[in-house]
């Protein structure tokens, strides 16, 4: 019969090896539960791959790896156990053959290994996992934080839809029905007057919501040095009518001469900043405005500190930087200007401060 299976169980050529040389039964039954042990651990290591592999299934990287190493182990444990057989049965022509099999199954694995080690190694590791997801933790608690702000001025242009929009409409409605009564022409004149101040109205307030929207996704493309003198000199000149009507007393104090920002943001910071001072000027006293900058642990600071109406801080300090707030009325404004100043400030990193005092002054401080 052994003979017919290619000689593999023939054992008439060879002796068992237990008379095969001095075999002491020490040294023998040594040789032997050292191998038998070796081929228990190489039989029980694949019954853990596999259930390893059952319960990964879904995300385990390289599995055929897996599979070929289980093929692998187990063709080395058997070579163990053929080994340990040849005590009592000689057949070297069966354990041969285990070689010759094991051999292939190891090269097909080293092959195998050798052709996912590129992508193996882009594998993270457990610093450069935790890492990562410190990372994208703060990601996302940036986006909560972006997504907080966005559903706050979502309640505000709400707001402000509901109550800027409500009065002009509702003027245009009653001026309407008053124009259908009427077949005077003066009337009707002064009604179309006022319709078409109520439409103005309504294109203005669209205008500042368009405005504030339009500061929250603008990606800023001038950034480089920029001078405070220059920007001042821009923001005066584009205001020379205001200025003149003003005649504020300019005090330029800049003892930072530049910095690295956007063009456009500064002069838009500055811009609002200066002509608030201009409009809420206190009708008791000359106008004196005063610009400075200044460094403080590594930051730039530009102070802008008026003498005009002041602002009561202890009712007003928390819907100071809200969006349509307003606290004078006499003059025309749109109540969105500190809301953008402190939008365009806190998106590059800083914030904005305010000391006030009714009817003595404003001091706004911006951190860069």
């Amino acid at each position: 019969m052994g003979d017919d299976f290619f000689g593999l169980l023939t054992t008439n050529k060879w002796p068992p090896r237990w008379v095969c040389g001095e075999w002491t039964s020490l040294h023998g039954w040594f040789y032997i539960f050292s191998d038998i042990s070796i081929g228990l651990a190489y039989f029980t290591i694949p019954f853990i791959l596999f259930y390893f592999i059952r319960k990964r299934r879904n995300n385990l990287p390289f599995v055929q790896i897996f599979w070929l190493f289980i093929l692998f182990i187990l063709a080395c444990g058997t070579t163990h156990f053929v080994d340990a057989t040849l005590f009592w049965f000689p057949a070297y022509h069966l354990s041969a053959a285990v070689l010759f099999i094991t051999g292939i199954i190891s090269w097909v694995a080293v092959i195998g290994l050798v052709k996912v080690l590129p992508e193996a190694l882009q594998l993270k590791t457990t610093d450069e996992l935790e890492t990562t997801v410190l990372k994208r933790t703060d990601e996302l608690q940036e986006s909560n934080k972006k997504l907080r702000e966005i559903n706050s001025d979502l309640d505000n242009f709400v707001y402000a839809a509901s109550h800027d929009l409500k009065s002009p409409i509702n003027n245009i409605e009653g001026l309407i029905a008053m124009l259908k009564s009427t077949d005077k022409k003066d009337v009707a004149d002064e009604v179309f007057q006022k319709i078409e101040q109520s439409v103005s109205k309504v294109r203005q307030t669209i205008d500042q919501i368009s405005s504030v929207v339009k500061i929250q996704r603008t990606e800023e493309t001038d950034v480089g040095e920029v001078f405070f003198d220059k920007v001042l000199a821009e923001v005066l000149e584009e205001n020379v009518n205001m200025v003149a009507t003003a005649k504020p007393q300019i005090i330029r104090d800049f003892a930072i001469g530049s910095i690295h920002f956007s063009h456009t943001t500064l002069k838009s910071i500055m811009y609002n900043l200066v002509t608030n001072a201009l409009k809420y000027r206190s009708t008791e006293r000359d106008l004196e405005i005063q610009l400075r900058t200044f460094s403080k642990e590594n930051r730039t600071y530009l102070s802008v500190e008026d003498n005009g109406l002041g602002i009561d801080l202890n009712q007003n300090r928390e819907k100071l930087f809200s969006i349509f707030s307003r606290f004078h009325d006499h003059v025309e404004g749109s109540g969105i200007g500190l809301f953008m100043v402190k939008r365009l400030v806190e998106k590059k990193g800083g914030n904005i401060s305010v000391a006030s005092e009714e009817s003595k002054g404003t001091t706004f401080t911006v951190k860069f």
